[in-house]
């Protein structure tokens, strides 16, 4: 299975780089995780729709497109290891995990996205999300697997 995190803006903490990196080692017997970062626009008028069009762009044919929005569906993890093995088992070619940049997406964006999900209701730095994220997938991985790690 490839992963996907296809972003705005590079990753700049050592603490989140190192986070990121340790999960997608151990994510490395079960799936293929790449990160693409894309360069943030200045803030202006415009920036969103140019940032999300970069987004739309990099997306690999065929890839399930998940965008990480505040007012996206919460699942449990339970729930989001389900939707993992669906998606691996029914020969998705990929699942790309959209972060957009600090100002948020276009509507377009969000209409493109086969699933729309939040992690909380609470604000996250888009930095930080995707230490989550990495965490999570492995989480997922670990409840298919039976692994000890999810309790």
């Amino acid at each position: 299975m490839k992963i996907l995190f296809l972003g705005i803006g590079k990753t700049k903490h050592k603490y989140l780089i190192e986070g990121i990196e340790r999960y997608k080692k151990l994510v490395s017997p079960f799936a293929d995780v790449e990160e693409k970062y894309l360069k943030e626009e200045d803030d202006r008028p415009g920036c969103v729709q140019e940032e999300s069009q970069k987004l739309l762009k990099s997306i690999p044919s065929g890839y399930y497109k998940v965008l990480l929005d505040i007012k996206g569906k919460k699942l449990s993890s339970e729930s989001f290891s389900d939707k993992l093995r669906d998606l691996r088992d029914n020969s998705t070619s990929g699942i790309a995990f959209l972060i957009g940049g600090s100002n948020g997406v276009s509507e377009e964006l969000e209409k493109a996205a086969d699933l729309r999900l939040s992690f909380s209701e609470m604000t996250m730095t888009h930095q930080m999300i995707r230490l989550f994220l990495a965490e999570q997938i492995y989480r997922s991985f670990s409840i298919m697997n039976n692994k000890k790690y999810h309790k």
